[in-house]
């Protein structure tokens, strides 16, 4: 069965929720803290404690640094600094994605590139070491299906590098377009950029989850007291019931092009998946005048749809593009390597509504292998059969 996590979020998220709740459910303490002697920063300290809020009890982690000579980064420094370290490469590239989402967020909000954004308070090691972490966990726990309740929008101000900014900050309403907000409840800022990164990063759904066997609950008791509210994050981890995962909205772009060569939609192809397009597809048509021509067709969440157009707008010699709001129904899927005699081999498998499995060996894995050891084929497919079927 797939596993699925589920993030509760009553009194918003923040870095350290994530981590501590995430703590909870993987029970990784010992692990955790050999990874992070990989990360080249020095100068904190990681503890986790248990503490209630309002009655409900569960782990609060705090960092403590000792001095804080250097608060501001460049998205370039920080990246030179995870990419030296000697995390676990999925937890390094989780981290890498948050900052990177965090990164073209401040530079939305401010008007500038990535590469000049000033990150002040994520800069600090206290929010590198949160985020680090919490991307350590939840690979930890296989990186499951996750999914997320309505968020509260909290209320009043906040204060930033900038002076004095609304609740939700600006950063983090861009960060979380297309999640559901319930504004004006809660008392502060609920939601921090930080932690509206790592629910991007861990590619959340903000459409309700699928019906699960709850297995276990992890919960992140916040360093603030929010009078009569419970200040937690709950996640919970359980497993879909059936093969039907869930099902999310995303958004459906198209362009009709007549007027380019189509060599050129090999690197548009490319960008427009880097930028976070989840299906790319050029389908041959005829257009006005008998022109041969084709549509362009791009699946994408619906918080990456300027960053994508702004891809095909710079590759291609298209001047306008419709898009419009889908919404999909996704099978359980996962990831199997199977032991051949030709090496090792992923199998992507597919649970359909009746419990059965369908298996794909990974198409890249045979690829090699068949130019390796010059098989065909059929004979390493086959193979990998056998053996997925023990």
């Amino acid at each position: 069965m797939k596993k699925i996590l589920y993030f509760d979020c009553f009194s918003g998220i923040a870095g350290d929720m994530t981590c501590a709740a995430l703590l909870a459910l993987s029970g990784a303490g010992k692990e955790l803290r050999k990874a992070l002697r990989g990360l080249p920063v020095r100068g904190y300290s990681l503890s986790v404690e248990r503490a209630t809020s309002s009655g409900i009890a569960g782990n609060r982690v705090s960092v403590k640094v000792s001095a804080r000579k250097k608060s501001a980064r460049h998205l370039p420094e920080i990246l030179s600094l995870l990419r030296r370290s000697k995390l676990p490469g999925a937890a390094r590239g989780r981290a890498v994605s948050c900052f990177e989402l965090l990164a073209d967020a401040e530079a939305q909000v401010h008007g500038t590139t990535r590469d000049k954004v000033h990150f002040h308070e994520v800069g600090a090691v206290d929010a590198i070491v949160d985020i680090v972490s919490a991307s350590f966990l939840f690979e930890h726990l296989g990186a499951p299906e996750t999914y997320c309740s309505a968020l509260p929008g909290g209320s009043g101000e906040a204060w930033s590098s900038h002076g004095k900014i609304p609740v939700p900050g600006p950063a983090t309403l861009s960060l979380l377009t297309g999640a559901n907000w319930r504004f004006g409840e809660g008392e502060g800022e609920l939601v921090t950029p930080t932690g509206a990164a790592l629910l991007r990063a861990f590619g959340a759904s903000f459409a309700p989850p699928p019906e699960m066997t709850v297995r276990a609950v992890g919960i992140g008791v916040g360093h603030r007291e929010i009078p009569g509210r419970a200040n937690i994050l709950r996640v919970v981890e359980g497993e879909a019931v059936s093969g039907i995962r869930g099902r999310d909205r995303v958004l459906e772009i198209e362009a009709n092009i007549d007027d380019m060569n189509p060599q050129r939609f090999e690197l548009l192809m490319e960008r427009a998946f880097d930028a976070g397009a989840l299906d790319v597809v050029v389908i041959p048509a005829t257009m006005k005048k008998n022109r041969p021509g084709w549509v362009l067709r791009i699946l994408c969440p619906e918080e990456r749809l300027e960053i994508v157009s702004a891809a095909v707008f710079s590759l291609s010699t298209a001047i306008g593009l419709r898009y419009h709001a889908c919404d999909r129904l996704k099978l359980v899927r996962s990831v199997k390597t199977v032991s051949t005699r030709f090496g090792k081999i992923r199998v992507k498998e597919a649970e359909l509504p009746d419990g059965s499995v369908r298996p794909v060996p990974e198409y890249d894995d045979v690829k090699k292998i068949v130019r390796a050891r010059k098989a065909t084929f059929d004979e390493v497919a086959a193979e990998v059969a056998r053996k997925w079927r023990g």
